[in-house]
């Protein structure tokens, strides 16, 4: 039994071995925070900068309309050419928030996964230490060969899991690396993860400034306008009184549609502003939890000196103390995602990152 353990240990080390075979002589790692992630994705984003490519596009088209319509401009067709040039802007600007959303999640996500491989490798250390004094209470008649397979079988368990979670970081970074433009560089590092001064939002002063910065809303008080529009040329040229009233039910329903839009906005802006309020206590509970843990690690730690405590032991506080850090890890990101959106929202996505 005992060799059949050792062989599928050697065979499982050999993996591993391979997986990390070729980072002995890789490049020093680039370091990155969240703003050199943001500068990155911007710069070197292939979708972002299709996106741009197609805004520059229509406002060229834009441009190629009111050169060519020059002498017969009207009012009805500059709204319509506003609303166009109006409407890839707001596709622009999605994409853009998407992308920086997508980067400063990108960060936290690896933040956890490493957090998550470090947690797991003591794991398997703790789980190997305990498989070791089964082994010695078997030879010395304490034990029986059945505690010896169910053991086994945890050590293993422990191995396959933090070889997965290997394998699912190392995917993590070839996908930000791809969004990040970076596929050539070396592998990436994270600067330390420090905790930002989240500040306080009015909900009033937030709604109003979403309503102002809204795109969306700005074509539609433009789609209104153009609906005002044809509805009094319609009456000027002597169209009939159905075609009226159809003009009046499409102003009567642009009306609404921006109605509806800003009710939306209103609702959006304050449903996640308690999702922002709720995030950030939930982080002054994850740092009293880390603080817990890390004050029993400290005492656990003295009396393993002390030889009171076994190293199965410390190695369980330690664990303790790193699962501590990656619910705090989560509940940052919760909050930067919480604070990110509602920027989104009020349309200042970019002026207001975190650093």
């Amino acid at each position: 039994m005992k060799k059949n353990f050792l062989l599928i240990g050697c065979l499982l080390l050999m993996v591993l071995s391979g997986l990390r075979g070729n980072q002995v002589a890789a490049q020093e790692p680039i370091t990155l925070g969240i703003p050199q992630m943001i500068e990155l994705a911007i710069s070197n984003n292939l979708d972002y900068k299709i996106a741009n490519y197609q805004l520059e596009n229509t406002k060229l088209e834009v441009q190629k309309l009111e050169s060519e319509n020059l002498l017969t401009a009207s009012t009805i067709s500059n709204l319509e050419k506003e609303i166009i040039l109006l409407k890839q802007q707001n596709q622009f600007q999605s994409a853009k928030d998407q992308l920086l959303l997508q980067v400063v999640d990108d960060y936290f996500q690896l933040w956890a996964t490493e957090k998550n491989l470090e947690s797991k490798k003591k794991n398997v250390e703790l789980e190997k230490i305990i498989l070791e004094n089964i082994e010695k209470q078997l030879a010395a008649g304490y034990s029986i060969d059945l505690d010896l397979l169910q053991q086994g079988n945890e050590y293993y368990n422990a191995l396959f899991s933090y070889q997965e979670s290997l394998l699912t970081h190392k995917k993590l970074i070839m996908e930000v690396k791809n969004r990040l433009g970076l596929n050539n560089e070396p592998d990436i590092q994270l600067k330390v993860l420090s905790i930002p001064e989240f500040p306080e939002i009015d909900l009033k002063e937030a709604q109003s400034q979403a309503r102002e910065n809204s795109l969306t809303l700005q074509s539609e008080s433009l789609e209104i306008d153009l609906a005002e529009r044809e509805l009094e040329k319609a009456k000027v040229n002597g169209l009939s009184q159905i075609e009226i009233l159809k003009l009046e039910n499409n102003l009567a329903i642009v009306q609404l549609e921006r109605l509806l839009f800003q009710q939306d906005i209103d609702y959006q802006v304050e449903a996640q502003l308690l999702n922002y309020q709720q995030s950030k206590n939930d982080i002054v509970s994850s740092q009293k939890n880390i603080a817990e843990m890390e004050i029993n690690a400290s005492i656990i730690e003295k009396q393993f000196q002390a030889g009171l405590r076994t190293e199965d032991e410390l190695i369980s506080a330690t664990i303790g103390v790193l699962d501590a850090q990656s619910r705090l890890i989560s509940s940052v990101r919760e909050v930067y995602q919480a604070y990110l959106e509602l920027e989104r929202l009020i349309g200042t996505l970019g002026e207001g990152v975190l650093p």
